[in-house]
């Protein structure tokens, strides 16, 4: 509450003077204000009657704006349907209707359907079905006049009707979209928020009202009513429709929204006249009020029995802000500095305490008081300033907290601390801290907690489940032990199954139990005890058997049981352990009734007091003859007893010594011995006797027990079953045993191997369950028929494996019958044949389909053909074969390695069985060659349109691009077409004649078919003799090298030789590189003739070293397979090993596609070949697609511009632009650059001018022999060029005898060169003995 003091009492006047003067004032104050309220009253009269007038002028703005926004808006909704309307063709069937009707909706959401007009307006086609608006449709489009759009709506204004004429395409009608009537709130949409003016859209022919403004509703169309008629202010047609828009302007609304404003206005002028004489009586009210408020407060304040506190925190909003404090995190950061800490905490002023307050701290002022509940004085109390600083900065509205201090007899005292924060932050100036003592309630709880805790800690202790059940809701209140946890369960299994996990636990069995126990228990009154066992499942899979005990704990006021205790014990052990007790009791009983061996037993004194009676049987002794002559005169070798006396010994030395006992008893266990015994009749069998000393609970001695057991059967059966077990174990095949009645006794591991069934899972089984269902009944029924007439039987079955899985296997079954001929058992072996079924059927998948796209291959296709020939041959029909090729594949399937290629592959098989009928042939003949057989047709048109149609759909479907690791690829296909019987009956020619067309195919551009013509046969004849002579063409050393000269950028300096392939055939001559070397990279003799061409150059430039012919360095073309095959520095440092020559004079020209195919590996490629020495240079650099980032990467020497760029030189600007920017970006990259194709003077000097190293073409000379090459360039003739003339200078001769060579096209005279200026030439000439040695290029075999 903020402190108010009362203000301060102000004298009056005189009333003698001050009257008169006072009420002149009055009335003129009270005149003026009469004066002001007429004046206002008027004003807001004459502002009421403009308003109206500005807003019917508002109405008529609005309407004509509007109308021209509606008519834009139809215009352009108009404008986007037209534009998604087809023009040529028009949607023929029901779906393609519909996908033209789904494309409209995606920008015209309100569309229906839409119908094709005719120009008459009749319809042609119609997307709805029950269409009824065909006449009005007629009509629309005589009302229209051929305008490009028009609207209009029908009677009942359930649809909207756009109109749209195409005026061009085949038809030029009409298309009708019908449209929701919601397409009108799409055109008269507007985005402002403020005052809107009422209008209406009507129908100018029937005036029937289609749609009106948002605030006015509008259920269906009705017609204008007079009162719109009035209130209209403007009406503006709708270009291309039956549409106007009327706009309305209600005086008599416009006046009663108005007039609320204007009574306001004037009540509010009214009040205004009254707020002095209010404001002065509620001044002396609220002081009155003041007065007696403070005294109230000051009486409650002391007088209350609840210790106090006024604090003032008004000043920790303005210093937050100062401090910028904004978050907890913020303040614990200022707070951990003590003088922040301090100057803080002084803003929270304690400025009164009550009495009461006082006293419960044991303060005697506010200053006090401060420092021991905001300071913490002394340091180790329970200070709340920091907690109320962090209240006040989050805005908390509540703040209670509890303290510790301690009172005047240094005991603890425990307060709560409430402290009531305002919502407004300015009412901050006295908030009320209420302090409570807690101290004997705060003992109370730790004493309950303390003695709760430790009975807590007691039932917890018990090993027994304790728990506490509530009667009514049946919730388990308290529990020392979860029994969840007991069983085996997580909390995720326990949350899973519910709060009542353990009635989904409890045994079905004893659940009924339970619930008729709990049932009796609440008709009793919970009066007696309840006692059952009841059984859990464990989370293993066993139960566990459970004794439950429970009685009352609580009860309500009537006296009835609101919650029992109960006791869960664990007895699983302890009945496990009774019923094992009473199992063995039963057993040993049974034993000793049928026991077939002999038992004996002695006393302490090791006296004989025992003997069976069937010792009668084993040895043909009686009893008393045993007692007589004792068990030891069996025995027929004595020798064998040594271990028995040696045991009877050591019990004869211990039985008076108790420490020998209690040892002989640790050590001794059962004791197995073998004898070898003499029967009554003379005849020796072997037993084994078994010995164990029997004591007494205190651990006395009372005797020895022996079991002795005729095992002369045992060991000639263990003879006979060991080999069998050494069969039945180690057999492939599963083996199995039944009874009589088929149930199994008995199987090996090759059967659990087999089947998947563990031995123990089928023990007791019937064999039907390893057999398929589908077999069982008809096929069992005919095994057990062929085993009750043979005793035996084999055959192929199908079995199912444990998993479910079916597979094959080869079955016998042998009736074993016992020695009276009864049947004793089954025996069935078995072994897993689906292997061998897999192989055969892979096999014949091998044999007759491709692999990769499991197509029929070549054998499974010609046997179809040969099939479909044989057919028609006697049906008179025709055949059509088809041969198909891809093209472009190799590139993709090398650059992208094969696995993208068989994708490839794949996809495309695919697409073929689409163009093709079922009944069809699509075959892989191998690589990317297929194959394609048509089912025969009955003439010979059939099979050809046949044919052509398959075609054509094959190459539109290679339209759509191939998606190879995220990218797109294209490929054509060339298809060749033979007809069977025109182009041959026989297989084999009619297949040589498709793949003929095939090829022909190719040459005429790819992409397209070809029937076969008998004409094809001439040329594919001339290409294979092509192909052969290429391939005896190296052995007969028909392939020459001819040489380019390559000069310096100024023309003047020979600095090399470029060598490329030429071909001299003996008859054809001189063949064409362009004819031959693409028939070399298809036949693969690329790499073999490349590295003859490597080889021959060095070779002969060596040569010419040798001759003193001074060529500085040879340029070699390298093709993509030569670069790719791994091979390539390995052969070219051999060559160089071989011929000699220095690998800096070797120049290696690669292609930019070369370099860009496989950019890590030309990476590690071109490494190789820098080791070794050589030069390396891009050809044809500018008319690939090289990466400027890669060109800076790789290890390359020189950059060559195509002849394209050097043809256009020096007139053409984009050519001069190329040639420039190469040579600058070769330069800056430390690279040299050489032209190609330099043909005239100009080009010389252009390219000498922008600073080219080298020039190269018919200028300086056309490739050569290497004779003629040797001729021009040798020692002898040294050319040296001038921009219009040629020199030769005879070097080694003393004569200054002039010879003029030939000269090239532009020379004009020669230049003589005296003895005198031998010594200037000479050392030119010199130079050429080590040139500035050139970085090389990227390899392909060139022209």
């Amino acid at each position: 509450m903020p402190n108010a003091t009362p203000p301060a009492s102000v004298s009056p006047l005189d009333p003698a003077t001050g009257s008169p003067l006072r009420g002149t004032l009055k009335g003129a104050l009270a005149t003026l204000v009469l004066l002001l309220l007429a004046l206002l009253f008027w004003q807001l009269l004459d502002q009421l009657r403009e308003t109206q007038k500005n807003q019917r002028q508002y109405t008529i703005d609005y309407t004509a704006d509007l109308a021209a926004q509606v008519s834009l808006n139809m215009g352009l909704n108009a404008q986007i349907a037209l534009n998604l309307l087809p023009i040529v063709e028009q949607p023929q069937s029901a779906d393609e209707q519909q996908a033209l009707l789904r494309k409209l909706r995606q920008s015209l959401p309100d569309l229906r359907s839409l119908a094709l007009l005719s120009p008459s307006g009749k319809i042609l086609s119609d997307s709805a079905a029950d269409s009824q608006d065909a006449d009005y449709l007629s009509d629309l489009v005589r009302r229209s006049r051929r305008q490009a759009h028009y609207f209009s709506n029908a009677d009942n204004g359930s649809v909207v009707h756009l109109l749209l004429h195409q005026a061009s395409g085949s038809s030029r009608g009409y298309w009708a979209l019908r449209l929701a009537p919601t397409f009108f709130a799409a055109l008269t949409k507007q985005n402002e928020t403020g005052i809107r003016p009422l209008w209406l859209v009507e129908n100018r022919v029937d005036h029937q009202v289609i749609s009106r403004d948002q605030t006015l509703p509008m259920a269906r169309p009705s017609a204008l009513t007079q009162d719109e008629l009035a209130n209209s202010v403007l009406t503006v047609p709708l270009s291309s429709s039956d549409w106007q828009l009327r706009g309305l302007f209600d005086r008599q609304r416009a006046v009663e929204q108005l007039l609320p404003a204007f009574i306001g206005k004037c009540l509010l002028g009214l009040a205004l006249s009254l707020l002095p004489f209010i404001a002065l009586l509620n001044s002396r009210r609220r002081q009155r009020q003041l007065h007696e408020g403070r005294r109230r407060y000051q009486d409650i304040f002391e007088g209350t029995g609840v210790a106090l506190c006024v604090l003032d925190v008004s000043g920790l909003k303005s210093f937050f802000n100062k401090a910028r404090l904004h978050s907890s995190e913020q303040l614990q950061a200022w707070l951990e500095i003590p003088e922040q800490r301090q100057q803080l905490l002084r803003e929270l002023r304690i400025t009164e305490v009550n009495q009461v307050a006082l006293q419960l701290l044991n303060v005697t002022s506010t200053e006090h008081a401060w420092r021991l509940l905001i300071d913490g004085d002394p340091p180790d109390g329970n200070a709340v300033g920091d907690q109320v600083l962090e209240a006040v900065l989050n805005q908390h509205k509540l703040l209670e907290l509890e303290i510790k201090l301690q009172d005047a007899n240094d005991c603890d005292q425990h307060l709560w601390l409430v402290l009531r924060l305002p919502e407004d932050q300015d009412d901050c100036n006295a908030l009320i801290l209420s302090i409570t003592d807690i101290t004997r309630r705060k003992l109370v709880e730790l004493s309950l907690l303390e003695r709760e805790g430790f009975w807590s800690d007691v039932v917890r202790t018990v090993p027994d489940h304790l728990y506490v059940q509530d009667v009514i809701s049946q919730r388990m209140i308290f529990s020392n032990h979860h029994l969840g946890q007991t069983l085996g369960y997580n909390r995720t299994e326990l949350h899973q199954m519910g709060e009542y996990f353990w009635e989904i636990l409890l045994h079905a069995d004893d659940a009924g139990v339970y619930h008729r126990s709990r049932q009796n228990q609440r008709q009793a009154g919970y009066s007696q005890l309840l006692q059952c066992q009841l059984r859990f499942q464990h989370r293993d899979g066993s139960w566990r058997r459970f004794e439950i005990r429970e009685q009352a704990l609580a009860r309500d006021a009537q006296g009835q049981v609101t919650r029992i205790i109960g006791v869960a014990k664990d007895i699983t052990e302890q009945i496990e352990a009774s019923e094992s007790l009473r199992d063995s009791e039963q057993r040993y009983r049974m034993l000793a009734e049928s026991i077939s061996d002999v038992i004996f037993s002695t006393d302490s004194k090791m006296a004989l007091n025992f003997v069976s009676p069937s010792v009668q049987v084993v040895l043909g002794y009686d009893v008393d003859w045993i007692f007589q002559h004792g068990w030891q005169s069996t025995i027929a070798n004595p020798q064998q007893l040594s271990g028995i006396h040696s045991l009877m010994d050591r019990l004869s030395k211990a039985l008076d010594k108790p420490e020998q006992l209690t040892l002989l008893r640790n050590q001794v266990q059962t004791q197995l011995f073998l004898f070898d015994c003499l029967r009554a009749d003379g005849r020796k069998i072997p037993i084994e006797l078994r010995l164990v000393l029997v004591w007494d609970e205190l651990g006395g001695f009372e005797g020895v027990l022996g079991v002795g057991r005729d095992i002369s059967q045992r060991r000639r059966a263990e003879k006979d079953l060991r080999m069998a077990a050494t069969v039945f174990e180690h057999s492939t095949s599963a083996i199995l045993i039944t009874d009589p009645a088929g149930y199994i006794v008995q199987a090996n591991e090759a059967f659990s191997r087999i089947s998947g069934y563990a031995v123990e899972q089928v023990l007791d089984q019937l064999p039907n369950m390893l057999t398929v269902d589908e077999q069982q009944e008809a096929h069992l029924r005919y095994v057990l028929k062929q085993l009750h007439q043979h005793s035996t039987w084999e055959g192929e079955v199908w079995l199912r494996r444990r998993n479910g899985e079916h597979y094959p296997a080869w079955v016998g079954i042998t009736a074993v019958l016992d020695d009276e001929g009864d049947l004793a058992s089954y025996v069935c072996f078995f072994s897993d044949i689906s292997e061998r079924k897999a192989s055969e059927q892979r096999i014949h998948r091998l044999a007759y389909y491709d692999a990769l796209t499991h197509l029929p291959n070549r054998t499974l296709f010609q046997d179809r053909l040969h099939t479909a020939l044989q057919s028609a041959e006697r049906q008179k029909s025709w055949v059509v074969l088809m041969f198909l090729d891809l093209d472009r594949f190799k590139p993709i399937n090398d650059s992208l390695g094969h696995a993208a290629g068989d994708r490839m592959l794949k996809e495309m098989a695919t697409r073929l069985l689409g163009c093709v009928d079922d009944d069809d042939t699509v075959a892989r003949m191998g690589g990317d060659e297929f194959t394609l057989l048509l089912q025969p047709r009955v003439n010979r048109e059939t099979a050809l349109n046949r044919a052509i149609h398959v075609a054509e759909q094959i190459l539109a479907s290679l339209v759509k691009p191939f998606v190879l690791e995220g990218r797109e690829f294209f490929v054509t296909a060339s298809i060749g077409i033979a007809l069977s019987p025109q182009d041959g009956n026989e297989l084999s020619q009619l297949m040589k004649n498709a793949d003929t067309a095939m090829y022909h195919a190719k040459e005429r551009g790819k992409n397209n078919f070809q029937f076969y013509q008998a004409d094809m046969n001439a040329s594919a004849l001339e290409r294979l003799e092509l192909e052969s002579d290429l391939r005896h063409a190296m052995a007969q050393n028909e392939f020459v090298l001819y040489y380019q000269p390559q000069f310096s950028g100024d023309g003047k300096r020979l600095t090399g030789a470029e060598a490329l392939l030429r071909w001299r055939h003996p008859r054809r001559g001189l063949v064409p590189p362009g004819d031959f070397i693409p028939v070399l990279e298809e036949l693969g003799l690329v790499v073999d003739v490349g590295d003859w061409v490597i080889r021959e150059a060095c070779r002969q430039l060596k040569s010419w070293h040798q001759a003193k012919v001074r060529v500085p360095k040879v340029s070699v073309n390298i093709s993509t397979r030569q670069f790719s095959d791994g091979q390539l520095g390995t052969r070219i440092a051999t060559i160089l090993q071989e011929t000699g020559l220095p690998p800096a004079c070797l120049e290696l020209e690669l292609t930019e596609s070369i370099l860009m195919r496989e950019v890590s590996e030309a990476m590690q490629i071109l490494a190789g070949l820098k080791n070794l020495g050589l030069s390396i240079a891009v050809d044809d650099f500018g008319t690939g697609y090289s990466s400027l980032n890669y060109l800076k990467q790789f290890p390359i020497d020189v950059l060559k511009i195509d002849r394209s760029f050097v043809d256009g030189l020096p007139s053409g600007e984009q050519d001069a632009q190329i040639a420039r920017a190469i040579i600058a970006m070769a330069h800056s990259l430390n690279l040299a650059v050489i032209a190609e194709g330099v043909e005239t003077h100009e080009q010389l000097d252009f390219l000498r001018e922008h600073g080219c190293d080298e020039v190269q073409g018919y200028l300086f000379g056309r490739p050569m022999p290497a004779s003629g090459f040797e001729a021009q360039f040798s020692n002898d003739a040294l050319f040296i060029f001038d921009w219009n003339c040629v020199a030769l200078l005879m070097t080694p001769s003393r004569s200054s005898r002039i010879v003029a060579p030939r000269l090239p096209q532009g020379s004009s005279g020669i230049h003589t060169i005296c003895d005198r200026q031998r010594s200037t030439v000479g050392a030119a000439v010199r130079r050429f003995d080590l040139p500035a040695m050139r970085p090389a290029q990227t390899p392909h075999i060139r022209s």
